[in-house]
Formats: C-alpha cells, structure tokens, sequence
C-alpha cells in the first residue's frame, strides 16, 4: 500500500493512496488485484475573498470529491479447488475408506470489486457550533461472489462464480 498527502496553501488538498492485495482463498492467476483510490478538496473557507466572513461568522466551508475502489473475496478457503470428503464403502465385503468429490472447483473464481465515488461540502458557523456536512455518493459492486445453483444432473447443487451487479 502507498499513500502520498499533498497540501498547498492550507487550501488545495490531494490524497492518492493505491493498495495492492493478494488472497490465497483464489487461484494463482487471480490472486493478486490493485485498488486505487483518490480524493481532492477545498478549502474556501481559507480564500481571502472569504476573509469577511470568515471572521463574522464562518469558520469552515470546503469542498470534497473523492473515488475509489476495494476488493472482497469473502468465499471460503480453497474454494477454487476441487473438494474432496471421505467416505465409507464395501470392498469385497470389507469396510473401506474413500474419497468422493464433494464441490467443483472454479478456478476462475476473482476479486469482487466496488466502487465509490462522493462529491459533497461542509459548512461551519460560529466557531463550529452549527455544522453542516452534505454529500451525495454512488456506489457499484461488481464480479459479485454468488453461490450460484447449478443443475442436479452434476451431482452437486451449487457452484461460485462472479456473477452480476449492484
């Protein structure tokens, strides 16, 4: 993970950060994935054109944008592989230990992602004693994790895969 913070005049604000993770519980070929994120901001509050106000009766307006990304890959370990369970049978008339297939691997199972971006304000007034903070933001998860019903002909009921959106 890198983060870098830059700040200009006590107004300008800057932060990029970018993260790179790694999970066992995938394959080798979609182990690792990158998550950027970024945000900006301004101080207008710290502008001269507001120096009047600012010392009336306004002690904090800033504006803020930031967008990002994050990762989840909340399956159970060694999913993408295939299972196995021990089982009991007769082997000419003899107990016997075995194994059956218990779950299909997917290999291609890979990091469900989402993300985010908010624009908004804040407001202070009166040495902060009456504050405002108002953002809208929009927030997108795809490649969702879903345990996903297959066919009883397989022999099995489920599988994961990264399916759909929201």
């Amino acid at each position: 993970m890198g983060r870098f913070n830059y700040t200009l005049l006590d107004r300008y604000l800057l932060t990029l950060t970018y993260r790179y993770d790694g999970s066992s519980r995938l394959s080798d070929k979609n182990k690792w994935a990158g998550f950027p994120s970024m945000s900006v901001a301004w101080r207008l509050s710290e502008e001269a054109f507001l120096q009047g106000a600012r010392s009336r009766f306004l002690d904090n307006l800033k504006l803020r944008f930031s967008w990002g990304n994050t990762g989840n890959t909340n399956v159970d370990p060694y999913e993408t592989l295939g299972k196995l369970s021990k089982t009991y049978y007769s082997w000419n008339e003899t107990a016997a230990i075995g194994t059956i297939p218990t779950g299909i691997p997917n290999p291609d199972l890979k990091w469900e992602k989402t993300g985010q971006f908010d624009v908004g304000f804040e407001i202070g007034f009166w040495q902060n004693r009456l504050s405002f903070d108002v953002a809208y933001y929009n927030k997108k998860t795809t490649d969702l994790l879903l345990d996903c019903p297959i066919p009883h002909t397989t022999g099995f009921t489920t599988v994961y895969k990264n399916i759909g959106s929201v």
